[in-house]
């Protein structure tokens, strides 16, 4: 599978599709990971209600992650089913 954005692509069989993520917004599924296609910080909760920051992130970040807030920085992110 091979899922792409304006910046790069992912390819991995292990995920079914991806959606684009509106930082703020509900996901509206547990993702299995994001992918994200320009660089800045990556402020996310997993499923378990923990807060996580990624500092300068940067194409795949492996996760449960039920939200990602609107204190991100990063764009172009994808959450994969």
């Amino acid at each position: 599978m091979k899922i792409e954005n304006q910046q790069s692509y992912i390819e991995n069989g292990m995920f079914s599709g991806g959606v684009a993520v509106t930082p703020g917004s509900p996901i509206g599924f547990v993702a299995g990971g994001l992918y994200v296609g320009t660089i800045g910080d990556l402020v996310v909760k997993t499923v378990d209600g923990s807060v996580l920051t990624f500092v300068s992130a940067s194409g795949f970040i492996p996760g449960l992650v039920s939200e990602v807030s609107n204190t991100s920085t990063a764009a172009s992110i994808i959450a994969l089913k």
